[in-house]
C-alpha cells in the first residue's frame, strides 16, 4: 500500500555529487510520486566541472544559482 505524504512536495538541496538525484528515485518511488528533476543539461559549467572540479565548482553553483533566481 502507498503511503499518504503530509506535505505536497518534498525539495532536496546538497552539493554536485552528494546523490540528491538517487535519493529523490527513490522518495518518488517509495510514496507512488511524480519525479521533477532541475534542468542542467544545457548548463555549459557542468562538463567543465567534471574535468577540473577545483577550477570550475564555483561558477558551476553560481549558474545553479542563477538559474533559480531567474524562474
Amino acid at each position: 500500500m502507498a503511503k499518504k505524504l503530509k506535505y505536497d512536495y518534498i525539495v532536496i538541496e546538497g552539493n554536485i555529487g552528494t546523490g540528491k538525484t538517487s535519493l529523490a528515485g527513490r522518495l518518488s518511488a517509495d510514496f507512488n510520486t511524480r519525479l521533477i528533476l532541475e534542468r542542467f543539461a544545457d548548463n555549459p559549467f557542468l562538463p567543465l566541472f567534471y574535468e577540473q572540479p577545483q577550477r570550475y565548482a564555483f561558477p558551476l553553483e553560481l549558474s545553479f544559482w542563477q538559474i533559480v533566481t531567474n524562474n
